[in-house]
C-alpha cells in the first residue's frame, strides 16, 4: 500500500511540474463586459494573422468553458489568430483545448482549423445547439525552440464560427513518464505475486 501511495504521489508531481506554455490561453487578459463581444487586431499573446480579428466574446451566444471569455474567429469574417510559443527543441508537447459550435448554427459554418508551425492538425466542426456544448481536443506536437500555433476559421464566411477556448500546451515529461510506467509494472507484479 505504501508504494501505491508513492506511485500516486510522483504520478501527481510529474503532472503539477508542466506548466501550460500557452500565453493568455482561456482569454481572460482582455477586459470585456459581461454581456458584450468586440473584435480586435491583437490581444494578449495573441495576434490576427488573416481576416479582421479576434472576437473575444463574454456570455454573449453562450458561456465560456473557461473563466468568462472565449474567442470565435469568424468575427465579421473568417479570421486567424497566432501565438509564437518558446519550446525544447525535440520535446513532445500535449496540445488541448476546447472547441464549441456556435449556438444554433449549422456545421458548414463552424469550422476551426488548429495549425503547429503551419502544418494542419485538424480541421473541427459541429452543429450548434441551444447552448455551447465545449469538448477538449487533444493533440501531441514536438517543439522545435519557437513554434507556431494557430486557429482559423474555415466554415462559411458569414460572421457565425466555432469557439475556442482553454488552449494549453504542456511539455511531456518523457523520462518521468517512463520511469512511473515502470514502476506501476512493478508494483502491478508484487500485488499479483501477493495475491497467488
Amino acid at each position: 500500500m505504501k508504494k501505491l501511495f508513492t506511485f500516486a504521489v510522483l504520478l501527481s508531481a510529474a503532472t503539477i511540474a508542466n506548466a501550460n506554455l500557452i500565453q493568455n490561453g482561456s482569454f481572460e487578459d482582455t477586459n470585456q463586459t459581461n454581456g458584450t463581444w468586440s473584435v480586435y487586431s491583437s490581444i494578449n499573446g495573441w495576434s490576427t494573422t488573416n481576416g479582421a480579428g479576434i472576437e473575444i466574446r463574454n456570455n454573449v451566444e453562450g458561456v465560456a468553458s473557461n473563466g468568462v471569455n472565449f474567442v470565435e474567429l469568424d468575427s465579421h469574417n473568417n479570421s486567424a489568430m497566432a501565438q509564437v510559443i518558446t519550446t525544447s527543441a525535440g520535446s513532445l508537447y500535449e496540445l488541448l483545448f476546447d472547441y464549441s459550435p456556435r449556438i444554433n448554427q449549422p456545421s458548414t459554418t463552424n469550422g476551426i482549423a488548429v495549425f503547429w508551425n503551419g502544418t494542419l492538425l485538424a480541421e473541427i466542426t459541429g452543429t450548434g445547439g441551444a447552448s455551447n456544448s465545449w469538448v477538449t481536443q487533444q493533440f501531441f506536437v514536438t517543439g522545435t525552440g519557437s513554434d507556431v500555433l494557430q486557429f482559423a476559421a474555415t466554415g462559411t464566411n458569414d460572421s457565425f464560427g466555432g469557439n475556442i477556448d482553454y488552449v494549453q500546451l504542456n511539455a511531456v515529461p518523457v523520462p518521468a513518464a517512463a520511469w512511473l510506467f515502470a514502476s506501476a509494472l512493478g508494483l502491478f507484479g508484487i500485488a499479483r505475486r501477493n495475491s497467488i
